[in-house]
């Protein structure tokens, strides 16, 4: 039976949907090493207090009895980034520190145009789904990195579905390329290696974690002419 095809547009329709998209810049595969000295120093990257990351919560429930709203992961997020299978989070730093990648323009201008040239780091969130376990470590460590000026980068080991359970992935010898054919086909016949992986019902998750999210009281960039924003609203 073929999978269906999800989408969220109904469900959050200003949360900007982004999943693999490394063919943008295809020079930016590998990444560069974590300096905390090359972080930019302009408005766009300071930090204004320190953040710890939230705890993950693949699959919550609301409860409808209770007399005070749940707490959710993206509440005081301004702006939101869902990477969809984020391989080793390279995009993540190309939003957070396009400063490091000059190179890669295209997505350069893309997060420009959805998140505008003088967004701050303070007021962006990234949700960062990657269900390969050989990447974990380096998530885990990028959380850590990130939280040094009180960016929030949220690691979610799943793989996205529109149900929650087990999937069978694929290791398809490609670990001088950051596994980045790593999914449900086998790339290389029978020398495919299988993975079980969890995966998380995107659209709950959305509703559970994302939408309705308390807002921030304060925004730190500016967002007026950005794709879609409507004078720089939330998305």
């Amino acid at each position: 039976m073929p999978r269906r095809r999800i989408s969220i547009s109904t469900v959050l329709p200003t949360i900007l949907f982004i999943a693999y998209f490394l063919h943008l810049d295809k020079k930016i595969l590998r990444d560069v090493a974590f300096d905390p000295a090359s972080t930019s120093s302009s408005s766009s990257t300071k930090s204004t207090a320190p953040h710890t990351p939230l705890p993950l919560r693949p699959n919550t429930k609301t409860n409808i009895n209770a007399t005070t709203p749940k707490s959710k992961l993206a509440d005081d997020c301004h702006h939101i980034y869902l990477d969809l299978g984020s391989n080793i989070g390279i995009h993540s730093r190309l939003l957070y520190q396009p400063h490091l990648y000059p190179h890669a323009l295209k997505s350069k201008f893309l997060f420009d145009q959805q998140f505008g040239p003088h967004r701050h780091n303070n007021d962006l969130c990234v949700f960062a789904f990657e269900p390969n376990p050989i990447h974990r470590e380096r998530h885990v460590n990028l959380t850590r990195y990130f939280a040094q000026w009180g960016w929030r980068y949220h690691y979610l080991p799943f793989a996205v579905s529109d149900s929650y359970g087990n999937e069978t992935f694929y290791h398809n010898g490609d670990g001088h390329k950051e596994e980045i054919g790593f999914g449900d086909h086998r790339l290389i016949g029978k020398g495919a290696v299988e993975e079980v992986v969890p995966t998380i019902r995107l659209v709950d998750w959305i509703r559970e974690e994302v939408r309705g999210r308390r807002l921030p009281k304060k925004v730190f960039g500016k967002y007026g002419g950005i794709y879609g924003g409507g004078g720089g609203k939330p998305k």
